[in-house]
């Protein structure tokens, strides 16, 4: 049989990671000619089209996205091959908001001060992206908020997390049910750990905010409610400063907003580098008692 070179696997590789033929040839320094010449062979070879065209983007097929994890250990273990640097590589992170805006970056701070040469990607999205980005391989682990539901991964509980409800400091902060039921909630889109773990809560009081507001960042939800919008509900993380400067307050209610951060690992392969950056997690986690 006539294999696929690992130049081939390489450019397969960077379309389903870029979505793009003109993208993936940049980064692999190739033509544009020689990178559509090489996916034409990639796809003669393995006898079936590899993408769908949708205008200028190229969309994986189900058989590619079966390829990817595969994929990924063979380019994993081609890269341990002919690395002399155990810590030298990249880490490709994907993390719902709180995560990524709030823990991440101190942490990846302090590890990248104890391997400088390992480099890191991170993306930033709402949890359910999270479990899609972390199924077409475009990340290494990823990072979510609430329950996961999903056999393709394995999930492991990271850190305990508190969501509050919060209002302008001129709102008494003790409430009544109908008082608060009454105010304008101003909440993160679906698909949102934050939403998710609210919703929960609600449907377990058989609570109704008639009057929500959606927005997907929580910043402009601080942002709303500062401005007298309505009341807000985001992680405790993400309002502490504007609390401790008294710009918002925390408001009493009956709505048990505990959470779980979990990491979204594959199954089949963990690379060295990834190995050691979730060693240095735990590691952390028995130092602060988490």
């Amino acid at each position: 049989m006539n294999y696929p070179s690992p130049r081939h696997w390489l450019l397969l590789d960077a379309i389903c990671r870029h979505h793009s033929l003109t993208k993936a040839a940049d980064v692999l320094a190739l033509s544009q000619s020689a990178a559509s010449q090489a996916l034409k062979e990639l796809e003669q070879r393995l006898d079936r089209p590899l993408f769908l065209r949708q205008g200028r983007q190229l969309i994986p097929t189900q058989h590619t996205l079966d390829l990817l994890p595969k994929l990924q250990v063979f380019l994993d273990l081609q890269q341990e091959l002919v690395s002399s640097e155990p810590d030298k590589g990249e880490l490709r992170l994907v993390a719902s908001e709180t995560v990524g805006c709030y823990l991440l970056p101190a942490l990846l701070a302090e590890f990248t001060a104890l391997y400088p040469q390992i480099d890191f990607k991170l993306r930033l999205c709402n949890s359910s992206d999270v479990l899609q980005l972390m199924h077409q391989q475009q990340a290494q682990l990823g990072f979510v908020e609430g329950p996961v539901l999903s056999a393709e991964f394995n999930i492991e509980h990271w850190r305990q997390d508190l969501t509050v409800l919060f209002g302008h400091p001129i709102l008494h902060q003790d409430l009544s049910t109908a008082q608060l039921l009454a105010e304008r909630w101003i909440v993160r889109e679906q698909g949102s750990g934050t939403r998710a773990v609210l919703e929960h809560e609600l449907a377990r009081l058989h609570w109704s905010p008639q009057n929500l507001l959606e927005l997907e960042r929580p910043e402009a939800i601080k942002q709303a409610v500062k401005q007298g919008l309505g009341i807000g509900c985001l992680p405790l993380l993400a309002v502490q400063d504007e609390i401790n400067a008294g710009q918002l307050v925390l408001l009493q209610s009956p709505l048990q907003l505990q959470r779980h951060f979990r990491l979204v690992q594959h199954k089949n392969y963990q690379p060295p580098l990834l190995q050691k950056f979730l060693g240095f997690l735990q590691q952390g986690e028995t130092i602060n008692g988490l």
